[in-house]
């Protein structure tokens, strides 16, 4: 691979993170302000609180708990009529992430 060829591809990576959500709760934020009908402010709003969730399960020593959680939410996780819902399918996952940080 050339220079240009590697300067080319990172120009490209860097444009498409720009452009679109480019954490790991991008996709799960946009799917779920695409059913509620969300914003970009939502969508940002949405991703932060994820990366605080993360954030406090570190803090802990929780990261498995959380990434349960957050395995079962991607698995689960669907619109019904404007609604993001799980139809509590998590709670578990949730529940031991709550008992864990508290």
């Amino acid at each position: 691979m050339t220079w240009l060829e590697r300067t080319l591809g990172l120009a490209t990576l860097v444009i498409a993170c720009a452009t679109t959500a480019c954490n790991s709760y991008g996709a799960l934020c946009v799917d779920e302000m695409d059913c509620r009908g969300g914003n970009d402010a939502d969508i940002e709003a949405c991703e932060i609180s994820y990366e605080a969730g993360e954030d406090l399960a570190a803090l802990h020593g929780c990261e498995d708990r959380w990434d349960n959680y957050m395995l079962c939410l991607d698995e689960e996780l669907r619109c019904a009529n404007r609604t993001w819902t799980h139809d509590n399918d998590c709670d578990n996952e949730r529940d031991a992430y709550n008992d864990c940080i508290n």
